[in-house]
Formats: structure tokens, C-alpha cells, sequence
């Protein structure tokens, strides 16, 4: 990956979609070397393309569950089988993994975070319900 293709990655996660022509105008290349840029890209380093919505718009609580695990390795695989978990990581620390959940309610928020409790391995679940939204965007190089 050369700077060209890290500024192309930049421009992507503002607006992916932009034109082929678009992108070529604003990094003074061809359409064609942005096209032969972008299917490699795809190939190596861009995972999907997606669009960030308000959650608020669609009455959705936010919270981030802290998971402590006897067995982290298996845990993690049984988590990833739960569609309600929107993002996964594994950490260091106190706690294994930090997962990002959304639902319609309190109670929802709550009967996630037992599904999560009783998974085989899982110790400890520590729920922190976001109160408000201040920022939430796409992660880019640079």
C-alpha cells in the first residue's frame, strides 16, 4: 500500500460512494488505475461496505458488556454465534472481551446481557447502558 492508497482509503470511509471518476479527479489518477487500486484494496485490507445509522432514529439503547471468561478461546467462539452482539473484541485486563449490543429496551438490553451471562465459560457480565451517542464513525489509516 503506497500513500495514494491511503489517502483513497480515506476518501472511501467519508463516502464510499463516490464515482470511480470522482476518485480519479480527486487523487490525479486514471479511472482505471482507481478501479485496479480499489479491486486489490477489496481483496486485501476492505472488509465490506456498509453506512452508519442513528440509532436514536430507530429507538435503540446502546450498551457495552464487560465479559470475563473461564476459557476465552471457546467463549469467543459461542459469542460470535449471537447475532444481538454488534461488535466483539478481546481485551486485556480484568476482562476478556468487550461487546457492543443494541436494543429497543432496557428490558431487551437486559435479557441479551443474561443470554450473554449463561454462555458456557462466561464468569462475569458487567452491563454499561450508553446514555447518549457523542460520536460514532468509521476508523481510517492516518
Amino acid at each position: 500500500m503506497d500513500e495514494k492508497d491511503i489517502k483513497l482509503i480515506s476518501i472511501l470511509t467519508e463516502d464510499a460512494r463516490k464515482t470511480l471518476q470522482e476518485l480519479a479527479e480527486e487523487l490525479g489518477l486514471s479511472v482505471s488505475s482507481i478501479h485496479k487500486r480499489i479491486r486489490k484494496l477489496e481483496k486485501d485490507v476492505i472488509e465490506r461496505y456498509t453506512v452508519i445509522l442513528n440509532p436514536e432514529k430507530f429507538n435503540q439503547i446502546t450498551a457495552f458488556l464487560l465479559v470475563s471468561a473461564s476459557n476465552p478461546r471457546r467463549t469467543a467462539e459461542k459469542l460470535k454465534d449471537i447475532p444481538k452482539i454488534i461488535e466483539l473484541y478481546q481485551t486485556f485486563g480484568n476482562f476478556n472481551f468487550i461487546l457492543k449490543i443494541r436494543g429497543s429496551s432496557i428490558e431487551e438490553i437486559s435479557d441479551i446481557t443474561n443470554m450473554v451471562s449463561n454462555v458456557e465459560g462466561v464468569e462475569m457480565v458487567e452491563c454499561i447502558v450508553a446514555t447518549k451517542r457523542l460520536k460514532e464513525t468509521a476508523w481510517k489509516p492516518g
